[in-house]
């Protein structure tokens, strides 16, 4: 959501290059629309994966999926090393994917770190946690749901698609996605 990027004017603000075309219609994509909202006014900058902040060694990573333009960011100068994941999944809330996302580019984005010291924040209440358990239970946790493992708990029409809630019991994780979605991962895998 970019409600709050026209009060950081005098910042660059950064999207992945994989997928131009999704911020030509920033209204729809950014959701804006959707919940009746003004959108912002801004200008990305687009980067390619594995591009380098200068020389401050934090490398842009193209983790698209959640939406097409998703971008995390790893900075092994933070002690210990740093995974910044944004929006792209939290422990205790639902993993959102809008109708716009994809899960099979999510999985192939998904890849283990060598360096299991890595600590990972993601947005809003995932910090610190280490990235290389928190990304091997994500991925488990997405195949239980792609194999039928994980039950849909709710199911209702958004953005006119239908949209399923998978949610774990008394564990982790949870998901929200257009059931489109699960149909494409599960085809992909037949594949």
């Amino acid at each position: 959501m970019l409600v709050g990027v026209e009060h950081f004017s005098d910042s660059l603000i950064f999207a992945s290059s994989h997928s131009p075309r999704f911020l030509e219609d920033i209204p729809e994509h950014s959701l804006c629309n959707f919940l009746h909202i003004r959108t912002p006014k801004y200008c990305p900058t687009l980067v390619h994966h594995g591009r380098n902040l200068g020389k401050t060694g934090v490398t842009f990573l193209h983790t698209f999926g959640h939406t097409p333009d998703s971008l995390s960011v790893y900075d092994p100068t933070s002690i210990p090393p740093m995974l910044y994941v944004g929006d792209l999944f939290y422990e205790n809330e639902p993993i959102i994917f809008p109708n716009e996302g994809s899960i099979v580019e999510e999985r192939s984005t998904q890849s283990d770190s060598e360096q299991r010291t890595i600590l990972l924040n993601a947005g809003h209440i995932t910090h610190s946690r280490p990235a290389l358990l928190i990304l091997r239970s994500v991925r488990s946790f997405m195949e239980d749901v792609i194999d039928g493992r994980e039950p849909v708990r709710k199911t209702w029409i958004k953005r006119g698609e239908r949209t399923l809630e998978y949610r774990q019991d008394a564990k982790t994780f949870s998901l929200i996605c257009p059931e489109r979605l699960i149909l494409e991962a599960r085809q992909s895998r037949r594949s």
